[in-house]
């Protein structure tokens, strides 16, 4: 009995909570990730949002820039991140493309897959524009099973976006 004690006192304290905690992003935007993520500082320099979780293999990074300093249009920057994001894999396949709207603001979103050092990568990218800045939302996981496991929270955290 104790040894079933044991087991299930185990198994409760390894999972993981379902509370979501609210991400200022150097007051650029807000932005929700499930408490079991972490707040990094090496996923992407200059990222004003970085969260991840190693054991779970999920990662997400945000950038905002700044339309005035923009030389082009929404579609320019869209389609260089996404150009950008398949060069660094192999064999990569955009699987889901389409438009999207979030908290009013307009944009594009892509689920894009290839393989990275031999294992395969799954990105959800979204592209928004602001009033005065253009977002970018990049989350990933490691493996098939992770991308299926954790679709909820990606699409929950892509929808907690918020300009600030």
């Amino acid at each position: 009995i104790s040894f079933v004690l044991c087991l299930a006192s185990c198994f409760f304290s390894c999972k993981y909570s379902k509370q979501y905690q609210v991400i200022n992003a150097n007051n650029q935007f807000i932005i929700s990730v499930p408490s079991w993520m972490k707040e990094e500082k090496t996923l992407a320099p200059g990222a004003p949002f970085q969260y991840s979780n190693r054991f779970r293999n999920i990662y997400a990074i945000g950038f905002a820039s700044d339309k005035d300093t923009a030389k082009q249009d929404f579609n320019y920057y869209w389609n260089k991140n996404v150009v950008a994001l398949k060069k660094s894999l192999n064999s990569p396949l955009v699987t889901d493309s389409m438009p999207v709207e979030i908290s009013g603001l307009k944009g594009e979103r892509a689920e894009i897959f290839g393989k990275l050092n031999g294992e395969n990568i799954y990105f959800s990218e979204v592209m928004l524009e602001g009033k005065t800045k253009f977002y970018h939302i990049s989350i990933w996981v490691r493996g098939e099973q992770r991308k299926l496991r954790f679709k909820e929270d990606i699409n929950k955290i892509i929808a907690s976006f918020r300009e600030i």
